[in-house]
């Protein structure tokens, strides 16, 4: 999904009337056993429950592109999906098949709990310039999986007029989303049954990729930064050119620069002072095709760390820091700029005579 696909749907979704027709939502035990399921029309939850769900809705598709969404062209539609996108009552077969397939392949230790949201959305025509006209005649229907971990309650004490001070009961609470995906994706104001918008916040589960897409599975951020780290490595940077790099990320980021290629890598590198001699071979064996995303790239600051000390600087200021060669030992130089602070304690910097 585009840009302006993906903040479209956003909206939509984040509507305080989304365009939800129903959902389907269970409840997984640390055993991994089905303990509950429901099938519910949307216009049936009472406030509380449609205030809940609609912020998990918001947050199963939240985060940045290359990072925690992924857009996945798939080799052949997601059957499983298309007949649960097809439902508009309950059909006890299809959503047990789709529970099932969740709970044999989602890897989990604690309870978790997972919410299908069917979406019916009515595309308003726009013009050129991105102006809502008039009603379309683009019906766009989805499902929006968020799979939510439960917490158990820390314990504590509690107080009522009859009972007075009292043990609580310990409780399972439900988060906020950590993985699911939007089928079919929105691309070009339509529906795409080729292309999935998976979301993960930490890790892909693969076995539950696999489940229900026929398609590689993602690189993510971590694998992401591990690659482009590994690279930088192999082209022996100094200090300084690795302190500029964050610097540089956050540029092309204000500059709405969303993915790094061979050649858009080569030009950060150069830009940063380093040595691009033997790049082309380093990138080929290292990164590969797969584009590297600015935002799994992209830190707000840099840490410089040592045998002996750790210095943590905003990116945007870390070209200030160089090292020096003193007496024989090589020192990281950080000017003092302003008021020096020492455990919450003021303090004037020593000057040498």
């Amino acid at each position: 999904m585009d840009k302006n696909g993906l903040a479209e749907i956003r909206k939509v979704l984040r509507r305080d009337d989304p365009p939800v027709d129903w959902i389907y939502s269970f409840y997984v035990s640390p055993e991994n056993d089905l303990s509950w399921q429901s099938f519910r029309k949307w216009l049936s939850l009472d406030e509380d429950e449609s205030f809940r769900h609609k912020d998990i809705l918001k947050k199963a598709l939240s985060g940045s592109e290359g990072r925690e969404i992924f857009s996945v062209g798939l080799a052949s539609q997601a059957e499983t999906l298309f007949a649960v996108r097809t439902l508009e009552e309950a059909n006890e077969e299809v959503l047990q098949d789709f529970a099932g397939r969740v709970i044999a392949s989602y890897p989990h230790t604690d309870p978790y709990y997972g919410v299908l949201f069917h979406i019916t959305y009515d595309v308003p025509a726009m013009s050129s310039d991105r102006r809502r006209l008039e009603d379309g005649d683009v019906v766009y229907q989805s499902v929006v999986l968020a799979l939510c971990p439960a917490q158990l309650s820390k314990a504590a004490l509690g107080y009522n007029d009859s009972d007075g001070v009292f043990e609580l009961s310990r409780r399972w609470t439900i988060g906020a989303p950590v993985e699911g995906f939007l089928y079919p994706a929105f691309n070009d104001r339509i529906g795409d049954m080729n292309e999935v918008l998976y979301r993960a916040k930490k890790e892909i589960s693969s076995d539950l990729f696999i489940a229900f897409f026929d398609a590689v599975i993602p690189v993510t951020a971590r694998m992401q930064k591990t690659a482009f780290n590994t690279l930088i490595d192999s082209l022996n940077a100094s200090v300084e050119s690795v302190a500029l790099i964050q610097d540089d990320l956050g540029h092309l980021d204000g500059e709405n620069v969303s993915f790094l290629e061979k050649n858009e890598t080569r030009s950060l590198i150069e830009r940063c002072g380093m040595d691009a001699e033997n790049f082309d071979e380093a990138y080929d064996e290292i990164i590969g095709d797969t584009p590297l995303a600015v935002a799994a790239l992209k830190e707000a600051a840099v840490v410089f760390s040592t045998d002996s000390a750790t210095i943590k600087v905003p990116a945007d200021r870390a070209q200030l820091v160089s090292t020096r060669e003193i007496d024989g030992i090589t020192y990281l130089l950080v000017p003092v700029d302003g008021a020096v602070v020492v455990n919450g304690i003021p303090a004037a910097p020593s000057s040498e005579k």
